[in-house]
Parts: structure tokens; sequence; C-alpha cells
């Protein structure tokens, strides 16, 4: 099969380079370095079949090989002049050396040659599995008298009321659109005498990823990889090209399948139906919007807007600012009509595909993505896949309400409620200050209007910040089913014990079963903890300074990748694990493990007027220290959780099932 190999390179004297030896090693001939005199000659088994083409307008001389190159030498004084211009390109194989000639010819001499470029063509055929040209063109043009013209003219302009010079190159042969055309024209030509020999073979200029195909290109292999192959040696680049060739065999049979499976699922398809007025409204504001109309896209750029709106809000009023707002109520109105539509659709089409499915019990953004799931993966789902559908779509709407209530704040339960205790602490301290009774109405006006704005914020601080909680509570819920899908009981931890489980599965790597309870998992091994302890100790000793500590933790990183140094939930995990191990590790490490996690500080905030208990009571509904108990404790803390949801879950259930007995007997009576 016909490849494409298209190089190109300048010969330029900044590279130390040379045009007589380049010349010489390319056309197999004899030359003469006319500035040192020096003769250069590289012995080729196959003599290259070589032809200098040149426009009509220049010299006689530059048919001369040799009388070319030095000239060019002259004519370039500037020590990173560039010197010429060099191609390399394979030849189709498939045709024969009469033809591959004749091709290379009419390709230099249409595209270089009467663009003004004199062109010394060299054919190498010392391999026959790769016949291939090189091309080197002179880069100054000729005048029309066969003088050299200029590479560039300089000419002055005025700029900011000073005189500058500016450079203006007199072709356009260096510019990079002018390389695109020559790897196209390539294509073209070799095509073209493909066709014309019989060979429905196409190259293409365009990479295999412009295509839009999968499979990787081959690398040019040259005449001393084939030389090490005939030589029963290895060579890397003829290597990479057979394992690149076995990749791509692979890839067109998936292909081969991916598109049998496509013809078939045309057969199946679901279909989406919108009116044609639906249609026109859609086209309409897509092209308005400059985005593709689907629910996702609708969300994102609504979230947009409401942030571009909000920064005008408190910008000055201005003609240019009544725009934007304008812009923006357009916009919107575009993105609710266009989610109308969607909606619209969305019903009819669940009604079709979906008969005897109760939807009104599902809300707009959950049918929607009943539809897109439908379509996507081309099949009727179950009312069980249905379920999954939107469990993942409120799994993903809670963690983004999470994103934005936390501002990308740590997401610890201590850490929200030592929040709500700094924020219910100061709003009291408030009240207290200015004798407020919210139950005397009179007393308001104690306080100034400043202090009961303060007031008014703390209070939607608390709320947000107990709305993050619950987001939270359901976020565990989902982590929690996905981990033990058959165990009830998980519905009757708190939101701490919840959270212990994510945390324990964070760090293990795998969830927490009953064995592990009667034999815990250690990740880490003694040698590795006191290792890590150190590292952290000395960090916290305040022993290395900022650039050496990041180097520090980067050496870290490297040596314990799973180490999530950045995590807090995952050092406490850490550190209850080395507390399970106290006696082994000694009380000087313990010491340090104290200190590297900074135990008596960790979760405190900039009030030290809080409260900060570091116990951890298992019986109690949250614990008030992230570091706060016996490390030892942690497998019987969950054992306990698990025991006392269990507990609670059975006294539910039978009460449920006395409710249900004594209903059934009132009914019997009557």
């Amino acid at each position: 099969m016909a490849i494409y190999h298209f190089s190109n390179q300048i010969i330029s004297r900044k590279k130390q380079q040379n045009t007589i030896a380049a010349a010489a090693y390319r056309s197999g001939e004899r030359l003469v370095d006319e500035r040192t005199n020096e003769s250069k000659f590289y012995k080729r088994q196959v003599e290259p079949i070589t032809h200098i083409l040149a426009p009509s307008h220049a010299p006689k001389w530059v048919y001369d090989r040799q009388q070319l190159w030095n000239e060019v030498e002259k004519v370039e004084r500037q020590w990173n002049a560039q010197l010429a211009r060099e191609m390399n390109v394979a030849l189709p194989k498939e045709l024969s050396h009469e033809e591959q000639e004749q091709l290379a010819i009419e390709f230099c001499y249409e595209v270089f040659v009467k663009d003004g470029m004199v062109a010394d063509l060299a054919i190498h055929r010392d391999d026959e599995e790769n016949p291939h040209f090189h091309i080197m063109l002179t880069i100054r043009p000729f005048n029309e008298e066969g003088t050299w013209g200029n590479k560039q003219v300089k000419i002055k302009e005025i700029i900011n009321g000073k005189p500058q010079i500016k450079a203006i190159h007199t072709t356009d042969w260096n510019t990079k659109e002018k390389l695109v055309y020559w790897r196209e024209q390539w294509a073209i030509y070799a095509n073209r005498f493909l066709e014309k020999n019989g060979f429905p073979e196409r190259i293409t200029h365009l990479s295999n990823k412009d295509q839009g195909l999968e499979t990787l290109p081959t690398i040019h292999e040259g005449v001393v990889a084939r030389q090490l192959q005939n030589e029963g040696k290895e060579s890397e680049r003829i290597r990479i090209n057979m394992e690149r060739k076995e990749f791509n065999k692979i890839i067109i049979e998936l292909a081969e399948v991916k598109k049998e499976k496509q013809v078939k699922e045309r057969t199946e398809k679901f279909v989406r139906r919108f009116t044609p007025l639906e249609k026109k409204q859609l086209r309409e504001s897509a092209k308005s919007l400059r985005l593709f109309v689907n629910y996702e896209n609708i969300n994102t750029r609504k979230s947009q807007l409401d942030k571009w709106q909000a920064r005008l809000e408190f910008s000055q009023d201005s003609i240019d600012t009544f725009k934007k707002m304008n812009r923006i109520e357009r916009e919107t109105d575009m993105l609710n009509q266009a989610e109308n539509i969607l909606g619209n659709e969305a019903n009819r089409f669940l009604e079709k595909y979906y008969p005897n499915f109760n939807i009104e019990d599902l809300s707009k953004e959950q049918k929607i993505e009943v539809v897109e799931t439908t379509v996507t993966q081309n099949k009727r789902l179950s009312s069980h896949e249905i379920e999954k559908v939107i469990l993942d779509l409120e799994k993903k709407q809670i963690e983004k309400d999470l994103s934005v209530l936390l501002n990308n704040r740590p997401r610890f339960v201590l850490s929200i409620r030592k929040e709500i205790q700094r924020a219910e602490k100061q709003f009291e301290n408030l009240r207290l200050r200015n004798e407020v009774n919210f139950a005397d109405g009179s007393t308001i006006k104690n306080a100034s209007e400043k202090e009961l704005s303060q007031m008014q914020l703390l209070l939607k601080q608390k709320e947000n910040l107990n709305k993050s909680l619950s987001l939270l509570g359901l976020l565990y819920d989902h982590q929690l089913q996905a981990m033990y899908p058959n165990w009830d009981g998980r519905n009757y931890l708190s939101i701490e014990q919840k959270e212990f489980f994510v945390m324990a599965e964070e760090y293990y790597g795998k969830n927490i079963t009953p064995e592990d309870f009667s034999n815990p998992p250690r990740k880490y091994s003694k040698d590795e903890q006191i290792e890590i302890i150190f590292t952290f100790y000395q960090i916290s000793n305040g022993n290395i300074d900022s650039n050496k500590r990041n180097q520090t933790i980067d050496l870290l990183n490297k040596k314990y990748p799973d180490f999530q140094t950045d995590n807090q939930s995952y050092k406490q995990m850490f550190y209850y694990e080395c507390m399970r191990y106290s006696d082994e590790m000694g009380q000087e490490r313990m010491n340090q493990l104290q200190r590297a996690f900074d135990v008596q500080s960790v979760g405190k905030e900039e009030d030290s007027q809080l409260e900060s208990s570091t116990t951890f009571d298992p019986k109690s509904n949250h614990h008030s220290g992230f570091f706060s108990y016996d490390g030892s404790d942690f497998f019987s803390i969950l054992e306990s959780a698990i025991r006392e949801a269990d507990r609670k879950w059975k006294e539910d259930e039978l009460e449920q099932k006395n409710k249900n007995k004594r209903k059934r007997q009132k009914g019997m009576e009557r």
C-alpha cells in the first residue's frame, strides 16, 4: 500500500551545515567546496537518478551542480544565513522506476520551479522497499535578468511618531501555509499517477488525527534501518513500525465490527420527534446562542449568564451595562424556550416508548435524562435502569451543589459543624451585647443596622451550612448504597458514622467487611509508617524551608503515590492506623506522630474561644476532633455502629410489621 512521507528542513550556516556536502551526499557526485578547496564525496551502493530543474530566467550555470551550490555559498554572507531548503519524499513503490521518475520531475517542476526556485532532484533506490527522492531548493530568488534577487526588502515605517525599519519577505516560500500547500500537492500528484496506472490506493497529507482515525502513523525507516535488518540486526525504527502495523490491524478490525453494529442499530434506532416549529426554534436558538442545544449545554450557559449578571449588578450604570443586561435577558429567554421544547419532546418520547411508566413522578430534568440515556444506549431501559439514571442524576446534582455551597473547602462533617458552632456563637454574642430578644420585637432597635445585617448574614450562613450537612448526608447515602447495596442498616447510621465508612473505603481501596473487624487490614508497614511520620514531623517542626518542603513532599509522593498528602481525611485514617500499632512503634514515634499531625490544633479555627473537646463517643451522633480518639478503637467503633444500625433497622422493621398486623386486625373487625 502506498505511504505518505514528506519531510522538510532548512540547511543553514547557523547549524554549521554546508550545501556542497549536502548536494554531494544526495547526488552521489564528487563536488569541490571552493571556499575550503575540500572535495566532498559519498559513495552509494545504487547510483542516484539526478536532475536539475530551473525557471527559464535562471542563468545557465545553475545546471552545473558544483557551481550552483558554490554560488549559493558565496552570495549568502551572514553567519546564520539560510542556504537551501530540502525535502525528503517517499515514492509510491507500486509505480515502475520510470513512472516514479516522471512523477518526481513533474511535481518538482510544476510546484517549485514554476514558482521561481531551482530544484536539485535526486532519486534514491538503495532499498527497493523504500524508494524516495530528495529535493534541494534555492531560497534566494533570481531576478528576470538572471542575477540573484533579494530574500527580503527593508522599508521605513512611522510607528507612534517614530521611524522604524521593517523587513518584508519577497516570496512566501517560508510560510507555514506554503508548506501545507506543498504537502497537499504531493498527495494530489501521487494519487493522480496511482490512479492513472490502475492503483486505487489513496494517500493523504492529513495526519491520522485530522482524518479522525485511531490508527497510528508509521515512521520513515530509511536505508540504514533496512541494512541493519538485512544483516540480521535489530532496527528500532523497523520494530516500531511492526508494532504499529499490528496495532493498526486490531483497530481496523474493531472499526469493522463497530461499523456492522452501527448498520444494525440503524434499523432499531429510537427516534426523537420534534415538531417542525420546534425544529425551527431549536435551529434559531442554536444559531443565536452559538451552541449545540442539549440539556447539559443549556444548564452550563445558564450558569455562565447568572455569574455574568451578578457581576454587572455591582457595576456602574452605563449604556454598555444596559446592553449587556439586555443580552443576558434575551439569551435567558431563548434558553428557557429551548429547555421547554426539550421537556415537551421528552414527554412525547416517554409516552411512546414507556407507555406503562408513570412519568408524572419524574421531574423535567429526570425525564430529559431518561430520554438522553435511552437514545445514547439505543435501548428501552428497565425499571431498575431508570432508577439508576435518576439516582446518578441526583448524585451529580448533589455534588454540584456541594461544590458551590462549600466553595471547594475540605468536605468533612467536623469542619462544617465547627463553622455552624462559630456562626451560632458569634450570633449569640451580638444578640446578648445588644440585649436583643426576638420574642420582644421592640428590642430589635437596640442593635444598629450594621449589626442587624451581620446577624442576618450569620443566620444565612448557618442555614447554608446545615444544608451542606444535609447534602453531605445524601452524598454519603449514595456512596454507601453503591458500597453496600444489600445492607439496609446503612440508612440508620449517623452522618459521622457514614463518613467513617466512606473514609475507610477511600483509604483501603475496598469496602470494610465483617472479616476486617476481627483482622483489621494494614496499608503501610512499620518502616513505611516511620518514614512517613518522620517526613511530616520535619515539615511541622520547621526544620526545612518552603522550597525544601515542596521537594520533600514531592519525594514522598513519588515513593508513596497512593498517599494523598492534601487529603485531610486520608491523613486522618493514616493516623488511626499508626495508633493501632502504637506499642510496636514506640513512644518516641508516637510523640512525633502527635506533633506531625498536630493533634491538638487540627480542626481548630481562628476563634480559639470555641470549645475543642478531643474525645469521640461512639454512642453519640457526632465527634468534635479530627484525630480525636485512639486508633485502636477505629474498627470496634465501626463494628459498634453496624450493630447499633442493625438494631434500629430491626426495631423499625418489627414496628412496621406490628403496624401492618394491627391494620389487618382492624380490617377484619369491620
